[in-house]
């Protein structure tokens, strides 16, 4: 997925019209200018844009890194 300056990769995406939510999951990569994100999963209601982030495990933290 790119959008803007953002970039998305993934093995996975679940894209449902029916419940307004696109699902991201599977070694998920957000990049853009300044940073990169290493996540399980990101979650995005597609009405209102709230998004979760987050890792199947407790233990395991999204990792964020600046580029600079």
């Amino acid at each position: 997925i790119k959008y803007l300056e953002n970039k998305i990769v993934s093995e996975y995406l679940d894209f449902s019209m029916n419940r307004n939510t696109m699902i991201i999951s599977k070694n998920v990569i957000f990049t853009n200018l300044k940073n990169i994100l290493e996540a399980d999963v990101i979650e995005m209601d597609l009405k209102s844009k709230n998004t979760k982030i987050f890792m199947h495990e407790k233990n395991e933290q999204v990792n964020i890194k600046n580029k600079n």
